[in-house]
């Protein structure tokens, strides 16, 4: 049975220690961390300790992950390059790499 968080996204974030700008793949990495602490089958805490913060870190999870997985991503080619100065791949690829003969 799963029950319905009351935290915010922020608070979410603070549960789950994740600051600044994140991935759906950091929020996975970060629950799995914590859970391998805290999951009361395995964790070396009280077990009703283990237990409240569990259930306190899978809601931050739960909210976090229904939050990243209801906002919508521009695809469109103008949104893509927001936050770059480049126009394309091969010259972002040419001003980090270079011409040099190991990446060619």
């Amino acid at each position: 049975m799963t029950t319905r968080s009351t935290l915010t996204i922020p608070e979410a974030a603070g549960v789950l220690g994740i600051t600044g700008a994140a991935s759906l793949n950091t929020v996975h990495t970060r629950f799995r961390e914590l859970a391998k602490e805290w999951h009361p089958d395995v964790s070396c805490h009280a077990p009703a300790l283990s237990h409240d913060t569990f259930i306190r870190i899978k809601g931050a999870y739960d909210v976090l992950v229904n939050y990243c997985m209801n906002y919508e991503i521009s695809f469109k080619q103008e949104d893509i390059r927001k936050g770059t100065d480049y126009d394309d791949s091969k010259e972002f690829w040419m001003s980090r790499f270079g011409d040099d003969p190991i990446w060619n």
